[in-house]
């Protein structure tokens, strides 16, 4: 996502440690020459950072780690402070908002975290990092209560819109930054690919993680092979969400028509107006296989 470290320029990523290292220490810092390299001079200005930040609390602690700001070697201290099991079972949720979320949002959510090593964790104004410990695995079914109670309660109270993604649980600290890394590329993925969905997991995400690392011109490629991306830009939302459904319902006409409530006969017509633009009639597998790709690809070029 824009605004995390993992996508982020040198530049960018220079100018977001050079301002912490300014809350930090009330000093104005500026790189006019260096004879490090772009990672090197923002290592150094990472440990700099961790230097002279006083990570003053758990939340403050868990963002430096996860974001990478604070290694392993260097989280020790903190470990032994905070009282943290580095052994524990736990599960990071990873939730976005369209629009800035206000201070009731995090106490709602607290309210869902009984568990003394459980942690919430702000990462900026759109984006909240949760931190979840079980006695055992979870199950699958556990997991997604555990999105949907978050989801739920903050749409039900607070009035506001989230998605969530997540990734299998882990049992090493050491794993923690990399949950984390796969589960902000799983709510990046998820929103190009899946949009209309609301929870993402990373682990189920296949066929979007594969055609999210296909370069861009040869995405292009394909789409003008196929169907032609000024076609693809001229279908309305209604016919769009018509053909995820006929997508989801594993091309059934009877099971799409009763889910989008519409005639069988409207949805053939519909379907039928598709195949006389574009070429493929999503009835017959392959050509399905052929529009489903060239949708989720479009919707990749349009992120970009």
């Amino acid at each position: 996502m824009k605004g995390t470290s993992f996508f982020m320029n040198f530049d960018d990523k220079k100018e977001k440690l050079l301002e912490q290292l300014s809350k930090a220490t009330g000093i104005n810092f500026q790189i006019t020459d260096s004879e490090l390299s772009d990672e090197e001079t923002v290592n150094k200005l990472k440990e700099m950072v961790v230097r002279f930040n006083v990570l003053d609390s758990k939340s403050s602690f868990y963002r430096a780690y996860l974001t990478r700001e604070l290694s392993y070697s260097d989280a020790a201290a903190y470990i032994h402070r905070f009282h943290i099991d580095e052994n524990a079972i736990r599960m990071l949720f990873y939730l976005e908002s369209q629009v800035d979320y206000p201070k009731e949002a995090v106490s709602l959510l607290k309210s869902l975290l009984p568990d003394s090593q459980d942690a919430l964790v702000q990462i900026d104004a759109k984006h909240i990092a949760i931190i979840v410990h079980f006695d055992t695995v979870p199950s699958d079914e556990d997991i997604l209560q555990y999105c949907n109670e978050f989801l739920d309660m903050l749409e039900s109270e607070a009035f506001l819109s989230f998605k969530v993604s997540y990734d299998l649980p882990i049992s090493k600290f050491t794993e923690l930054p990399n949950s984390y890394k796969d589960i902000v590329l799983a709510m990046h993925i998820g929103n190009i690919f899946r949009s209309s969905d609301h929870v993402y997991s990373y682990s189920t995400m296949g066929l979007g993680r594969l055609l999210y690392n296909i370069p861009e011109d040869e995405v292009e490629t394909y789409l003008n092979n196929h169907i032609n991306i000024d076609i693809l830009a001229q279908l309305d939302v209604e016919t769009l969400n018509l053909l995820e459904a006929f997508f989801d319902n594993d091309l059934s006409l009877a099971e799409t028509s009763r889910k989008m409530f519409i005639h069988r006969n409207t949805l053939i017509y519909r379907l039928d107006k598709f195949a006389d633009l574009t070429g493929y009639d999503v009835r017959k597998f392959s050509d399905a296989i052929t529009v489903k790709l060239s949708l989720m690809l479009y919707n990749y070029i349009r992120s970009r």
